[in-house]
């Protein structure tokens, strides 16, 4: 029996959930099929250009629409039916979406696809441990094309990185694949 998966993100005005505002909430399926797609009106911050640089999400595209705390209802109940969360440095996002007042239920089982893909691509610092790589890297690494930095889109090479790096050769060879010379 497969799994239920659900994919996570979302882009914010900032790096700080203390401080800083969800603008796009999407969520996909292990299908490809969009669970929830939406911006967020921002409540927290007027401005926020470094991030406007980033993911092109300005004032005026959220100035209508709903903030993020009116879909923790939805995003709490797609979590909680979701066999497995998927997520690309999935910490980020949950500590935004907990300010919002969504949880993961303990237990529940989630793969950030940053932390395994980082192993794969196998670039170290001189102390050994494994450098991230963004989700543009593992994208490009698996040959896959998207638009970064929107949140649905990102879900979508998320999913497919996922379904890379648990295909069923590498999960013979359990070894990075790039290390023998082989992409797949």
């Amino acid at each position: 029996m497969s799994k239920k998966i659900l994919v996570l993100d979302t882009e914010t005005t900032g790096l700080d959930a203390k401080k800083d505002d969800i603008l796009q909430i999407s969520m996909i399926d292990g299908n490809y099929g969009t669970v929830l797609n939406t911006y967020c009106k921002n409540v927290k911050k007027t401005e926020w250009p470094e991030a406007m640089k980033v993911n092109g999400i300005t004032p005026e595209i959220v100035a209508s629409e709903l903030p993020a705390p009116d879909y923790r209802n939805v995003v709490q109940k797609a979590i909680d039916s979701a066999d497995v969360i998927v997520h690309y440095n999935g910490q980020f996002d949950l500590k935004f979406l907990a300010e919002i007042g969504v949880t993961v239920p303990e237990g529940k089982e989630q793969f950030d696809v940053m932390t395994a893909f980082m192993p794969i691509y196998g670039e170290r610092f001189q102390n050994g441990n494994y450098k991230r790589k963004k989700l543009v890297d593992a994208a490009e690494y698996f040959k896959y094309k998207f638009n970064a930095h929107d949140s649905l889109e990102d879900c979508k090479a998320t999913l497919y990185c996922y379904y890379k790096i648990n295909s069923p050769i590498r999960k013979i060879l359990r070894k990075p694949l790039r290390l023998i010379g082989i992409k797949i």
